[in-house]
């Protein structure tokens, strides 16, 4: 019986800190991705872009956060960004304090 368990906790333990990474690297995923950048170029790239769609959206629609939003996400699109939604319903919060 005893040789079971031990069994048991080599197959199960693997299992479990592969299943904990996968999570892990799923609620970590960023929500922008571009085709033609990777690594730190893609992270430099992103922060260009995005204050830039920031500025023009911003400027467009200074009053309305909702309009603010589309243009930005239409800005990030005409840039080659491409918007990862799925996943979005996986985030992990802890509660207030």
């Amino acid at each position: 019986m005893n040789n079971q368990g031990a069994a048991m906790r080599t197959i199960v333990t693997p299992l479990f800190v592969i299943l904990a990474a996968t999570m892990l690297l799923v609620g970590c995923s960023k929500p922008w991705t571009h085709p033609d950048y990777s690594g730190r170029a893609l992270d430099r790239q992103f922060k260009t872009d995005s204050l830039k769609c920031e500025v023009v959206s911003g400027e467009a629609h200074p009053l309305d956060k909702h309009k603010q939003l589309k243009s930005y996400e239409m800005c990030m699109s005409d840039l080659g960004w491409i918007h990862n939604t799925e996943g979005k319903a996986i985030t992990f919060q802890t509660k207030p304090r």
